[in-house]
């Protein structure tokens, strides 16, 4: 079992028994070249590395051992030395369904190994805090597990006869900045890691060569996954009420009850 499995389950256990713990010295994980290590190849492994952001890099640029090297010491040294600062994402469209388009934010790769690190220190902790009844953006989990608890729920055994579905309009273009840092703050007290979190939520985006701002929303296409832990104690407590009347089954950002 390597040092990371090791740690993050450490960090999962510690959630879980202690769910008003604060977690602190977490950025210095980060910083760890075995930790730079797996993030930067678990992004290469993802078929997102061959597209690239504003910089121009791709996977490809990092095919030479050297060239992987030096990227993994330029990532660790600017983060030990705090110099990090995300770059704006690019903006593109890709066709919805219904005619329409949806916008997509392209990190740099650097930016995603960066995403990647933040991921792997932080789902651990929130997976701890999840109602089994999500399962958005959470490992092992897909929208066909919804599928499934809906069919072991309509039958006539348990009554259930009605499916009510709904999708959060533009969720991801309005989630609020500052509630979603008070939110990781309720579990994370290392402000060196908030503030890495707060630059990424104030990169902006390139579209057509102009910079935007964005004091909303968060883009979609990073690695960074929306944390909806507000929610999640309006549904606690929906669930304690109603639950011999509804069961609520959750896809971010679209939801069956």
């Amino acid at each position: 079992m390597s040092d990371i499995i090791k740690t993050q389950r450490s960090l999962a256990i510690k959630a879980k028994h202690n769910p008003t713990h604060k977690f602190d010295h977490l950025y210095r994980l980060i910083c760890q070249e075995e930790w730079i290590h797996k993030a930067l190849s678990l992004v290469l492994s993802n078929q997102g590395a061959k597209t690239a952001g504003i910089d121009g890099v791709t996977k490809k640029m990092l095919d030479a051992p050297e060239a992987y090297m030096a990227f993994i010491r330029e990532v660790q040294q600017e983060l030990r030395e705090k110099r990090f600062r995300p770059a704006p994402v690019q903006r593109i469209y890709i066709p919805k369904a219904n005619g329409k388009r949806r916008p997509l934010g392209i990190p740099t790769l650097k930016d995603r190994v960066v995403q990647m690190l933040l991921k792997m220190v932080l789902e651990p902790i929130w997976e701890s805090d999840f109602l089994n009844c999500s399962n958005g953006f959470r490992p092992g989990r897909k929208t066909m597990d919804c599928i499934a608890t809906l069919d072991s729920y309509i039958n006539n055994r348990n009554k259930f006869y009605w499916v009510v579905e709904g999708d959060i309009k533009g969720a991801f273009d309005n989630v609020h900045h500052e509630i979603l840092l008070k939110c990781l703050a309720e579990r994370i007290a290392d402000r060196r890691l908030l503030k890495l979190i707060t630059c990424f939520l104030k990169a902006g985006l390139m579209e057509n060569k102009l910079f935007q701002h964005n004091d909303l929303g968060v883009p979609q296409g990073g690695l960074c996954k929306a944390l909806h832990k507000p929610p999640y104690a309006k549904w606690k407590a929906m669930q304690s009420k109603c639950k011999k009347s509804l069961k609520l089954l959750r896809f971010c950002p679209i939801y069956f009850a």
